[in-house]
């Protein structure tokens, strides 16, 4: 496997290409992944050491290459120009709700968790799902989207928030803060 590169540790496409050599010894150095991507690999190092921002169609083909399709959510939400427009379109066009009114939706929608688990371990615990228990399950499933749109719905009001924003960024699915 290749060097790791100290100044692209905390890079997107980078984190992403070392997840996918896990699988593809062909993505292990940026020579190798960038003659199987058809990227040129001074502009792939470019891209990992954030010299450079990635072209629409770099990004989709390492997100295709790599397995790795939260590269292109956090490019359209935080590079591409039309992407970041259409969310602060979105953002607007809502009647946005107070942090304080989103935090207790979450909560109340996690406070079903414990009980959840105990069903899950139920189903599981055999090592079959029954067809009396895919009713449960689908149950189970719908619980978890209700908190994890609860939890998206935050996530969003952070990123549209004007005091905030400057501070925070997607990388994929997660919302972490922008380092100095």
């Amino acid at each position: 496997m290749g060097r790791k590169a100290s100044k692209a540790t905390e890079n997107i496409y980078y984190l992403a290409r070392n997840a996918a050599a896990a699988e593809d010894e062909a993505f292990s150095s940026r020579e190798k992944a960038a003659a199987k991507l058809g990227i040129e690999r001074s502009r792939l190092a470019r891209i990992e050491l954030e010299q450079i921002e990635p072209y629409a169609e770099e990004v989709d083909t390492m997100a295709c290459g790599y397995n790795a399709p939260h590269l292109c959510t956090d490019y359209c939400n935080n590079i591409c120009p039309i992407g970041i427009r259409k969310l602060e379109e979105q953002a607007k066009a809502k009647e946005p709700e107070s942090i304080e009114r989103l935090v207790l939706k979450f909560l109340s929608s996690t406070q079903s968790m414990e009980n959840i688990s105990k069903i899950l371990v139920e189903i599981t615990q055999d090592g079959r799902v029954d067809n009396d228990e895919i009713k449960d399950l689908q149950d189970v499933f719908e619980a978890m989207d209700t908190v994890s749109a609860n939890l998206d719905a935050i996530k969003m009001w952070i990123l549209t928030d004007p005091k905030l924003k400057p501070f925070f960024h997607f990388d994929g699915d997660t919302l972490r803060m922008k380092k100095d």
